[in-house]
């Protein structure tokens, strides 16, 4: 059976790596094709690799997340992240977005959203 695949865009490093290792501790069965630090090679590594599922950071580099989901011509999964709250109504308008988490990430809501992917 192949692993469901995800890709990080966070620019947050030391997040990025202890979302990778706390995913690959809970979900075995999902791989990590790799972990951007800014939206252009993100968006470029979606086209790409066409991943299952993205973790998605609401405010990086210029552009915001929203922005990034405008942009995407394959629509994984995606489950947005930030610090900051955000217009959950404004992610209704994209049906490829399964969730939403607030940092710092909380394992039990990570497990919860990743779970009602459809992907485990």
């Amino acid at each position: 059976m192949n692993k469901a695949t995800y890709l990080i865009i966070d620019d947050d490093i030391v997040f990025s790596k202890w979302l990778k290792v706390n995913m690959e501790d809970l979900f075995p069965d999902f791989q990590c094709i790799t972990s951007k630090d800014n939206t252009l090679e993100g968006l470029l590594e979606i086209q790409r690799k066409q991943p299952d599922l993205i973790f998605l950071d609401q405010y990086i580099d210029g552009l915001n997340g929203f922005d990034v989901l405008d942009l995407m011509k394959h629509s994984p999964k995606t489950i947005m992240i930030s610090s900051d709250k955000i217009d959950q109504s404004k992610l209704k308008s994209y049906p490829n977005v399964i969730g939403f988490i607030e940092k710092p990430v909380d394992l039990k809501a990570l497990e919860a959203v990743v779970s009602k992917s459809g992907l485990v």
